[in-house]
């Protein structure tokens, strides 16, 4: 019976884009790709989670992760053509109207959620752990993405640059949701006898997430 998925094209190492190029498993093309491939896959993780959690909003935030899902294919498909050379095998590419949503979702969460005047230092529930992990693949990503800009300058990615710098904002503020105001800061005093030492005690400086 022939397999419905392997076709045995990248047993030498390389890959074939949608385009029709071939290329180097190592390419940052494929590295891109890879790295939107987890983040999707780690999502869609998150969102089964937060639907099987059993909370009042799990409905309204698995619906955001569903259409997330979806840009994350955009992106796929818009970083395995970087030369756009079959655009017709693209219904369109991440842009001004999705960046809008996403900016409206974490609006939303923002005037729900107050943030610590301290460093948080990690996630007080099981869910708003994962989602921070999520942010990290996101922040690989946009690595990712902007080393495959640099292998082809002629790549058009400055759209997906700035919803994907957005997104770890979003995506960092989702967590702070999840954690539901309880809050895990820095607190220098479990080093003891150190925590007197320069440098102890500032935790009065600003979340700082992102630039």
């Amino acid at each position: 019976m022939r397999s419905q998925v392997t076709t045995k094209r990248g047993d030498r190492g390389t890959t074939v884009t949608i385009a029709g190029v071939e290329y180097s498993k190592s390419h940052p093309l494929v590295e891109c790709c890879g790295q939107i491939d987890t983040l999707r896959s780690y999502t869609a993780l998150c969102r089964l989670e937060i639907l099987a959690s059993g909370r009042d909003d799990a409905q309204r935030l698995g619906e955001f992760l569903h259409w997330l899902l979806h840009v994350y294919f955009l992106m796929g498909s818009q970083c395995n053509d970087p030369e756009n050379k079959k655009p017709e095998y693209r219904r369109m590419d991440v842009g001004a109207s999705h960046l809008a949503k996403l900016e409206a979702f974490q609006a939303n969460l923002e005037a729900q959620v107050k943030l610590p005047k301290q460093f948080i230092l990690s996630a007080s529930t099981e869910l708003a752990a994962k989602m921070d992990f999520a942010c990290t693949l996101v922040r690989a990503t946009e690595r990712s993405a902007v080393r495959l800009k640099e292998a082809v300058p002629i790549f058009a990615a400055e759209r997906l640059f700035v919803f994907l710098n957005r997104l770890s904002d979003c995506l960092f503020m989702l967590a702070r949701y999840l954690d539901g105001g309880a809050y895990v800061t820095v607190d220098y005093g479990v080093f003891g006898e150190d925590s007197g030492r320069a440098g102890a005690g500032v935790l009065a400086a600003p979340v700082i997430q992102n630039t």
